[in-house]
């Protein structure tokens, strides 16, 4: 019973072990599943850009403030009552240039060139006292010389019949003090001939600083009048009506309209560019602290309008570069800042002016100065937008991905510039504009074709 038992723990899970080998083997196997074959890559599709040889020379783009041109401070240049000023010597008026601005009292002035008038023509008066004087001068001399021939001829005469003893030793000796006679009477008026020219001389020197002084007097009674000397607007005025000004007091400050200049700073490679183009050909006509005469363009943002006005990069400013940002001051000037043009959205001059257009470049506004230069090799421009964080350039070509690393040249007015050929970029070239996930040197790409 116990063997029965044995047999049955070993043959029962056999039995059941082939009875289930049989049943899988009675249902029998399925064919393997049709492998499918995996498609090729597919290139990913992508939007370009057009890389475009830079023609017309680069924008050199920096922020400015506007700047008056020059602030002209009037004082007074004779002393008095101020008698009259002007309605527009206000803050903010606008005056013209010869307008009158201030008015001093001007009796005393007028007095004086009154005196010096008349001082003037008495002088002239002795003058021609002085020339009558020697004109009789001169005919009396001639009739001296007359009288001292004839006494000489009297007394050769006489010594001639002393000699034969027709006439006495008296009468020769009074014909000899005859000729001595006239001959003094004829020093005496021709020393008299020469003190009269030489007062008439004097008497021309105070002709001629009686003129002087009445020309200085006409000056102060001119300077009574304060005129504007420049077109622009006041400043600041100081002084009010029926005040007393002595010389040298400050009566008004007016800033000069006529032209405006704008400040601004560029750093050393933007006026390294602008030297280039002018020290490229050989030995340069400016001093070693000049910055040459370059076109500029001032911009002015109103909301959403945009103003434009035509420059010339002048010079720059102060002895050097500034400690803090390690830039150039310079200064543009704009020589008709009323003359400006108004931008589309796509920067093309519009027709007219719209409405709130501003009448002129008015001091203390923010600008942007465009700063014309001359490349000095062949530059190719892309959007500044298709130039991944890095620096990289992603190209298009034979539908496969470049990646290129180029050193930029120049960067502004929304364009990155780069010299054709150095680092393979050259114009034609098709920039990717897409963001791609996990970019590889050749990998299958197509341009987007809308």
């Amino acid at each position: 019973m116990n063997l029965l038992r044995t047999l049955f723990r070993w043959i029962a899970p056999l039995v059941v072990i082939g009875g289930a080998i049989a049943i899988f083997m009675a249902m029998g196997s399925q064919p393997p599943p049709l492998r499918k074959t995996a498609d090729g890559p597919i290139a990913l599709s992508v939007k370009t850009v057009a890389a475009r040889a830079l023609a017309g020379g680069l924008d050199i783009e920096a922020d400015g403030v506007v700047v008056p041109l020059r602030e002209v401070t009037l004082a007074a240049e004779v002393g008095g009552r101020v008698v009259e000023k002007s309605e527009l010597c206000k803050a903010g008026h606008f005056v013209k240039k010869g307008s009158v601005l201030f008015r001093i009292d001007p009796r005393d002035y007028e007095l004086d060139v009154a005196r010096l008038e008349r001082e003037l023509s008495q002088a002239g008066l002795l003058i021609e006292e002085i020339d009558e004087e020697i004109s009789q001068n001169a005919a009396t001399i001639d009739l001296a010389k007359q009288q001292v021939d004839l006494a000489r001829k009297e007394a050769a005469r006489l010594g001639g019949l002393k000699a034969d003893r027709f006439i006495s030793e008296g009468e020769h000796e009074r014909s000899l003090r005859d000729e001595l006679t006239a001959t003094n009477t004829l020093t005496t008026l021709t020393g008299q001939n020469r003190v009269l020219a030489k007062r008439r001389n004097r008497l021309q020197e105070a002709q001629g600083l009686a003129g002087t002084m009445l020309e200085r007097s006409r000056l102060d009674l001119a300077r009574t009048q304060v005129v504007a000397p420049v077109d622009g607007v006041v400043v600041e005025d100081k002084v009010e009506q029926d005040s007393f000004v002595a010389k040298g007091t400050p009566l008004v400050t007016v800033e000069d309209t006529s032209a405006a200049e704008i400040r601004t700073s560029l750093r050393m490679d933007e006026v390294a560019r602008i030297w280039g183009g002018l020290r490229e050909g050989g030995n340069s006509p400016l001093a070693a602290h000049d910055i040459p005469d370059t076109p500029a363009k001032v911009v002015f943002r109103l909301g959403d309008k945009v103003f434009e006005w035509d420059g010339l990069l002048s010079r720059q400013e102060g002895r050097g570069l500034d400690e803090k940002t390690r830039t150039l001051p310079c200064r543009v000037i704009v020589k008709n800042p009323d003359q400006l043009r108004a931008l589309d959205r796509y920067g093309a001059p519009m027709a007219a002016l719209p409405p709130g257009s501003p009448g002129s470049l008015l001091r203390g506004m923010f600008v942007e100065v465009r700063v014309q230069v001359e490349a000095p090799m062949p530059l190719v421009s892309v959007p500044q937008e298709v130039v991944r964080p890095s620096g990289d350039l992603f190209v298009l070509r034979d539908g496969r991905l470049v990646i290129l690393r180029p050193r930029p040249f120049h960067t502004g007015g929304g364009i990155v510039a780069f010299e054709q050929g150095i680092d393979g970029l050259q114009p034609g070239d098709r920039v990717v504009a897409s963001q791609l996930s996990n970019p590889r040197e050749g990998m299958l790409i197509s341009e987007d074709v809308p």
